[in-house]
């Protein structure tokens, strides 16, 4: 089959005209049979999935709760720990990355409230409003 492509190859290099056409679509289903024949001796791999694998499912779930001295217990992940406010304000980058088309995870939800609070927050105070953009940003 390619040493009957090359000769035609070669022999449209002379031809013009509706010759030239002819054999031209000629090429293209000999080239079409060519693969059709590679792929029945050898299969081609196909991916199976083609989107990347998202990470397994991380349950967020805040288990604060008010004890019997009206006190605020903080437990699980919670805004209200500054811990884990400082975490999602270090990393807020890459979460906000990987959580941008993830509308079925707790962690686009925390993002979104995170984002609420903040923007309530320093409402009143652009110079700490800066000081977080720098911070996110990396400086």
């Amino acid at each position: 089959m390619r040493t009957a492509i090359d000769d035609w190859s070669a022999a449209l290099k002379r031809t013009s005209g509706k010759d030239a056409f002819t054999i031209k679509r000629a090429l293209i289903d000999m080239r079409k049979d060519q693969y059709a024949i590679k792929q029945a001796y050898q299969r081609p791999m196909i991916p199976i999935k083609l989107t990347h694998n998202r990470p397994s499912r991380i349950p967020l779930d805040d288990l604060s709760y008010i004890n019997e001295d009206a006190e605020i217990v903080k437990a699980g992940i919670s805004l209200m720990d500054p811990a884990v406010t400082s975490a999602i304000l270090c990393n807020y980058s890459k979460l906000k990355e990987d959580s941008y088309d993830c509308f079925e995870g707790d962690m686009w939800y925390l993002i979104q409230a995170f984002e609420v609070i903040c923007d309530k927050a320093l409402a009143e105070t652009p110079l700490y409003a800066r000081l977080i953009e720098l911070k996110i940003d990396g400086v």
